[in-house]
């Protein structure tokens, strides 16, 4: 049985980027709120130019548009520093994880605090270039960065993968259909 061990696993903000697949249409209704308001200006400034164009400067929309689409990239920029910010001031925020993976699926661990994972919790494994994600949930994704991995590492890794794959185990817990309820 053949068991990856990882240690010193922190991944750089490159590797923890946003996924936009995996988990269907939730990343695109998440992203509603963002993109609705700039809509509604879009619209807006069109429909005004429409009816009273030769009233307004030429200039207007184009700039309320350019200035909204300003705001919110460096809003954008605002959140994701801040949220980077509490997250190195959390407990665990700055320690390394040491990754542990074998046939029963895996487990990942810092010193204060430890998790492991089923096969069958993992909805499906997304490769990229650079990173493995996990997909557990919609609202968490374990990331592990491939240059932490030495070949052999990577092999072992995507034979165990490839193993639970084609054992049914991994995501099978997923469909798993609900606990029968007693009725009396």
């Amino acid at each position: 049985m053949s068991i990856v061990r990882i240690d010193a696993v922190a991944p750089n903000a490159r590797e923890m980027r946003s996924i936009k697949r995996g988990w269907g249409l939730i990343h695109w209704v998440c992203f509603l709120p963002t993109y609705v308001p700039l809509l509604g200006i879009i619209v807006l400034g069109v429909t005004v130019n429409l009816f009273a164009g030769d009233y307004l400067p030429s200039f207007l929309i184009s700039a309320t548009l350019i200035g909204t689409g300003l705001l919110w990239l460096l809003t954008t920029k605002l959140a994701r520093w801040a949220c980077a910010h509490e997250a190195r001031k959390a407990p665990v925020g700055g320690l390394d994880w040491c990754w542990t993976i074998d046939a029963q699926g895996f487990a990942f661990d810092n010193g204060l605090q430890s998790n492991r994972f089923d096969w069958r919790g993992v909805k499906a494994i997304r490769e990229d270039r650079d990173r493995l994600v996990f997909l557990v949930s919609p609202s968490y994704n374990p990331v592990l960065p491939l240059r932490l991995l030495e070949p052999d590492q990577t092999e072992a890794l995507r034979q165990l993968i490839a193993d639970a794959r084609v054992s049914g185990r991994l995501g099978a817990g997923v469909d798993y259909p609900p606990p029968p309820a007693d009725k009396a």
